[in-house]
């Protein structure tokens, strides 16, 4: 994944409540799928193991998220213990083509999940953040070139 689609996606971490840091988690794994795609026509198997694990760490985050409160979260669990599974096998073997399948079934869980979102008027999860506009931080009396780290996206989210 490139810095400018990190970047973009730390912002809206910033700003995301809950449910929508879930959507996040979709769009993110997605888009490492699509990096891993791209790395392994390139035959940059590198690359392409790297997006892998990254993708397989943001599948163990929504499973870290889940609530077990509600039998939904056992069948979310085994769902994505399957794609992990698959994630695992598309490494072993050098191969994408399992990635329809899982694009498929991340593709109708985020579809879920977006409607949930848009129904969560809870606040921001982060607290205390700057508001970002086109790449600039508006703070207490300045205007900064925001200066976020992108490789801290999931690092302590705990939805």
């Amino acid at each position: 994944m490139n810095k400018d689609r990190l970047r973009e996606f730390a912002v809206r971490v910033t700003q995301a409540n809950q449910s929508q840091l879930i959507v996040i988690l979709y769009d993110i794994l997605e888009a490492d799928l699509e990096s891993a795609t791209d790395a392994i026509n390139a035959k940059d198997y590198k690359t392409y193991e790297k997006e892998l694990r990254h993708a397989s760490r943001v599948i163990n985050q929504l499973m870290g998220a889940l609530d077990y409160r509600y039998p939904l979260a056992y069948d979310l669990l085994s769902l994505y213990s399957y794609l992990n599974k698959k994630l695992v096998c598309a490494q072993m073997s050098r191969s994408n083509q399992d990635f329809p399948e899982i694009l498929d079934l991340i593709n109708d869980l985020r579809v879920g999940f977006l409607e949930v979102s848009k129904q969560d008027n809870s606040g921001p999860m982060m607290q205390n953040t700057q508001q970002i506009y086109a790449g600039l931080t508006y703070g207490r009396g300045t205007l900064n070139e925001s200066s976020l780290n992108p490789s801290d996206i999931h690092r302590g989210f705990k939805a």
